[in-house]
């Protein structure tokens, strides 16, 4: 506890330091501009960085170099690369006044950083700039954020634009809020009014906006010719027990189908969906443009697993793409708990195609370009058993298990004195379970989830008795994809860097085949 309260002590006195300065500029007379805010900003970053702890900062997902990151905004490309935009709390690594940060990449796994993008500098984001998305127009880079402002209890938030032509430096419109509150529905909270996405469809502008209202949650759609003059067209999509609020609603078209997805919070538990307090989900449906509606399936879980929320999914050629804060709130942050200076990373991202209905994710190709060597094992596998040449903190693990003459199957991973994490398919209940309760640094979650943030079961029936799975370790996180990508867990795992092996083990005798390959990012 009192590591825990030096450290936490330590990042809010920064924080409040760094306040200072800027309040202090103010009531000279001579507030802060947001290009001067930026550049100081990136200043503190770059004196920073070089004193982060880089044990559990993973080798091919993006994390900030110093401070705290949460949700992915204004996932664009842009003059050809991948943007990613983030929350961004450069200061200390935790929840503070965000800014946006902001790094590109030309294949989605190796990532190169920008420092800050936009500060909060005007009276309308004061208190944030909230998460967002982002466009192009006519050669122009268009974001388009949340402005949050929280003063002597009345929290108000505003949708706003920031432009830039060379997708670096951006500079905000002058007659935000584009969006405020005479746009509003009656019965809208302005309090929880947020996390705007954009897309464009035949020539003209739509944007929905994550909100609620007394005894429901709802997205609102709004409409627009240039990206600053907007109207408010009607109430997307409304739904009571379904959580009190809905954050960061993306919208996408693939497979024949228009992909809505969402991030509820306090969304109902089910028997083994939506353990977490806060949820992400996908529907499927269609978008009437003439009503400015969404007619869409039941809400369904998109990953089962401890740390995933905010996705947010781009349309790039013929595929589309998502990524994800991997992390979840009201959680113990051990990174920034331990003294290591930054919190924080996005999901690796994924391809995603609808079949059926049915939600199926794969990390992005271009990750194979990053592996190394195969190893390469087959055995019958009775009891528990290590394998030699198949152990790692970064890397990816292919599995293929027949079943048939087992009753259970486990891979326990980051193995080390006293840890591991551990992932079990039971052949009775026809679940996995992916268990980090004995992971080396405890995480807390907030009492309301039913994971209590240890573990997540999820429902899979096997093909002809056999199991594939693909892991992708990266020092603290691991993702699996199970099959064709129909099951997908995320959860972070914090160890000692010597807790680098993986075992497995059967109920039974199963026949297995794994391949095992580095991922090295330099």
């Amino acid at each position: 506890m009192k590591f825990f309260l030096k450290n936490v002590g330590k990042y809010i006195i920064i924080g409040l330091l760094a306040c200072a300065v800027m309040l202090g500029c103010a009531a000279c007379g001579e507030p802060f501009t947001e290009a001067e805010m930026v550049t100081e900003a990136n200043a503190f970053i770059a004196e920073n960085a070089k004193n982060t702890d880089e044990r559990w900062r993973g080798d091919y997902h993006l994390a900030p170099r110093t401070g705290w990151m949460n949700d992915p905004n204004g996932f664009v490309y842009f003059k050809g690369k991948y943007h990613v935009f983030y929350q961004y709390h450069p200061y200390a690594p935790v929840n503070g006044v965000m800014y946006w940060g902001h790094a590109v990449s030309e294949d989605l796994v190796k990532w190169e950083h920008l420092g800050a993008a936009i500060a909060p500098d005007q009276t309308y984001d004061a208190d944030g700039c909230w998460s967002g998305s982002a466009i192009e127009r006519n050669g122009r880079l268009y974001l388009i954020y949340t402005g949050h402002t929280d003063r002597n209890g009345v929290r108000v938030q505003t949708q706003n634009v920031a432009y830039s032509d060379d997708g670096i430096v951006f500079k905000k419109y002058e007659r935000n809020p584009v969006i405020g509150k005479d746009l509003l529905p009656e019965g809208t909270s302005i309090a929880d009014f947020r996390d705007p996405y954009v897309w464009e469809r035949e020539g003209a502008y739509y944007l929905l906006v994550g909100t609620m209202e007394t005894g429901a949650a709802k997205v609102l759609l709004y409409r627009s010719d240039d990206l600053l003059h907007w109207e408010f067209v009607n109430t997307f999509l409304r739904r009571t027990h379904a959580g009190f609020c809905w954050e960061c609603p993306a919208l996408t078209h693939t497979s024949g189908t228009d992909l809505l997805l969402l991030s509820p919070v306090d969304y109902p538990h089910a028997q083994y969906a939506f353990w977490n307090y806060n949820s992400a989900v996908y529907a499927t449906g269609t978008v009437n443009y003439g009503s400015g509606t969404y007619t869409g399936s039941a809400f369904s879980e998109i990953d089962y697993g401890l740390d995933f929320y905010a996705p947010q999914a781009i349309r790039r050629g013929d595929a589309t793409v998502m990524t994800a804060w991997m992390n979840m709130w009201g959680r113990s942050y051990v990174p920034a708990l331990q003294g290591h200076g930054w919190s924080g990373s996005l999901a690796l991202p994924r391809v995603l195609t609808v079949k059926e209905g049915k939600l199926y994710q794969k990390p992005v190709p271009a990750i194979a370009e990053y592996y190394g060597e195969t190893v390469f094992i087959a055995d019958s596998l009775s009891g528990e058993k290590t394998y030699a040449g198949v152990s790692g903190r970064c890397v990816r693990i292919k599995v293929r298990a027949d079943l048939s003459e087992a009753n259970a199957f486990s891979v326990s991973l980051f193995v080390g004195d006293g840890c591991r994490t551990v992932l079990t398919y039971d052949r009775k209940s026809g679940t996995v379970t992916l268990d980090r309760t004995q992971s080396g640094y405890a995480v807390s979650a907030d009492p309301r989830e039913l994971s209590q943030g240890k573990r997540r079961v999820a429902p899979y029936s096997l093909r002809d008795g056999v199991l594939e799975m693909e892991i992708f370790l990266d020092k603290s996180s691991i993702e699996v994809f199970f099959g064709e990508g129909e099951l997908a867990m995320t959860s972070l795992s914090y160890n000692p860097v010597t807790a680098d092996g993986v075992r497995f083990s059967c109920n039974g005798t199963a026949r297995i085949e794994i391949e095992k390959n580095e991922i090295v990012v330099e």
